[in-house]
């Protein structure tokens, strides 16, 4: 893994500011609409009796909404978490292009891809396990 500094090109849009400007504004649409009283039910949990592994996941980004990080970690861990990293790299986006200053970079080789895909499936897994046996 290489961390490097790298300057915006003009024009140039990064995906910490798309994806974190997509959760901010989940966050901030769950603090406005009734979500909860609309959201329908988890097909899979009513079929198999079986939490999904995303189940939870709009009751944790409403607590999140309202300010409440332990109960949005305990309805889904993973979305909770990705919800607080994407809206601080949303900042951190936002700081260095108003700012004009080189963002970090980071490159990863093949392997470390692989790694981190791994990583990813063993996190979902990890949560997925949680919230089956948490309930």
């Amino acid at each position: 893994m290489r961390m490097i500094l790298e300057r915006r090109e003009q024009g140039q849009i990064e995906f910490g500011m798309i994806y974190g400007g997509i959760a901010l504004l989940l966050i901030c649409a769950s603090w406005f609409v009734p979500v909860l009283a609309i959201a329908p039910s988890c097909i899979f949990r009513d079929l198999t009796g079986v939490p999904c592994p995303t189940c939870g996941a709009t009751r944790s980004v409403v607590h999140l909404a309202r300010g409440d990080f332990f109960a949005s970690f305990g309805m889904n861990p993973l979305v909770s978490v990705s919800f607080v990293i994407a809206a601080l790299v949303f900042f951190y986006s936002l700081i260095t292009l108003i700012a004009g200053i080189p963002r970090i970079g980071i490159t990863l080789s093949e392997r470390e891809k692989d790694v981190l895909r791994s990583l990813a499936v063993v996190l979902v897994l990890a949560n997925w396990c949680y919230l089956i046996f948490s309930r």
